[in-house]
C-alpha cells in the first residue's frame, strides 16, 4: 500500500472516531497556553511590516519554518505519543 493511501486511511480512521478532533483540541490549548498563537502573530506582523508589497503566499512561507520551531518540543512529543497510541488502539483490532 502507497504512502499516500496508508495517511489517507488514517485521517478517515481519525476523523471517523472523533480522535481528530480531540486532538486539534489538545493542540490549540497548548498552543493557547503557551503564548504560541501570540508569537507567530507577532512574527507575521513584523514580516509583512518589513515587505514591500506583502501577499499571503510569501508571508506563509517566510513565517512557517519559525512558527513550526516555536511549537514546544514537549508539546509534540505528547501529541506524537497520542497519535502512536491511537494507530497502536487500530492495529490491535
Amino acid at each position: 500500500m502507497a504512502d499516500a493511501q496508508i495517511r489517507a486511511k488514517v485521517n478517515q480512521k481519525l476523523i471517523e472516531s472523533g480522535e481528530y478532533e480531540r486532538l486539534s483540541q489538545y493542540l490549540r490549548q497548548k498552543l493557547v497556553e503557551n503564548g504560541w498563537y501570540d508569537q507567530v502573530t507577532e512574527l507575521a506582523s513584523d514580516t509583512l511590516r518589513a515587505q514591500e508589497s506583502p501577499n499571503f503566499e510569501n508571508l506563509v512561507d517566510l513565517v512557517e519554518p519559525e512558527a513550526l520551531a516555536l511549537v514546544p518540543e514537549y508539546v509534540k512529543v505528547e501529541l506524537l505519543g497520542m497519535i502512536k497510541r491511537f494507530l497502536e488502539g487500530i492495529v490491535d483490532k
